[in-house]
């Protein structure tokens, strides 16, 4: 009889906790609603993969705005969010693990006819010409400086599935987006031949599923080590990368 403690003693307490709440915004092939209307994409069969190794039940919530999942990571609707780069003051309400799973590369994208007249080597270069942004995405320093400064004609928008759509119909001359995600909408939304992206890369960053903060508890750091260590054997073992082929993404380690 005096074993049954002990025992109980060697289990984390995260392993009888209750369901987490993982959000995120649609950005298929990363995150999608499937035809059942199911969560999917990439980053879903991360976390999937993860928390079932760890035997947490876990309820995966997408939206269409970023706003919201900020809103809601901050207020702790959600327990986890997917997919966030680093970014110093989201450190106010958000934990990162040690591990990211993504790499994007973000590019300017253009009209294809615009490829000739837009260049970018600096940000300066882009003064003349409209450009698209997503509200609460991170991009760079720089070019949320550019933001408050009006020699820059920016438009933002809420939904970042719209930027396209924008610039094929000319009411914006370019967007940054990842390269993933950008291709993935211009196959689904048929849009080949007409986008191509300027050659200098705006960044490229790892991204993390994390943790909000008004959720956190005692016994969040050995949930987010355990996490660490899984993702750390899916990279080694083959299984992050079978995930990346199975949504035809190139795999680079991240």
């Amino acid at each position: 009889m005096r074993k049954l403690p002990l025992l109980c003693l060697l289990f984390p307490l995260w392993l009888q906790a209750k369901e987490l709440v993982i959000g995120g915004t649609l950005e298929p092939p990363l995150k999608f609603l499937d035809d059942k209307a199911q969560p999917g994409g990439l980053d879903v069969d991360v976390v999937t993969a993860i928390f079932n190794k760890l035997k947490i039940p876990i309820k995966i919530e997408l939206t269409d705005a970023g706003a919201r999942l900020t809103l809601n990571a901050e207020t702790g609707v959600y327990d986890l969010v997917m997919t966030h780069s680093y970014k110093p003051e989201r450190e106010s309400y958000l934990l990162y693990p040690q591990q990211s799973h993504l790499r994007h590369s973000w590019h300017f994208f253009v009209r294809k006819a615009d490829m000739l007249r837009i260049r970018y080597d600096t940000l300066e270069d882009l003064k003349p010409w409209r450009i698209g942004l997503t509200k609460d995405f991170a991009y760079t320093p720089e070019l949320a400086a550019a933001l408050k400064d009006p020699a820059y004609q920016i438009q933002e928008i809420p939904i970042n599935q719209l930027q396209l759509r924008k610039l094929i119909a000319g009411r914006i001359d370019t967007v940054p987006m990842p390269l993933v995600t950008a291709f993935a909408q211009i196959r689904e939304e048929g849009l080949e031949g007409k986008l191509d992206y300027l050659p200098k890369p705006l960044k490229a960053s790892p991204y993390y599923t994390v943790w909000t903060r008004a959720k956190a508890d005692a016994d969040t750091p050995a949930m987010m080590a355990a996490y660490d260590a899984e993702l750390l054997r899916m990279k080694r073992d083959g299984r992050l990368k079978a995930i990346y082929d199975k949504y035809g993404i190139p795999y680079i380690e991240p």
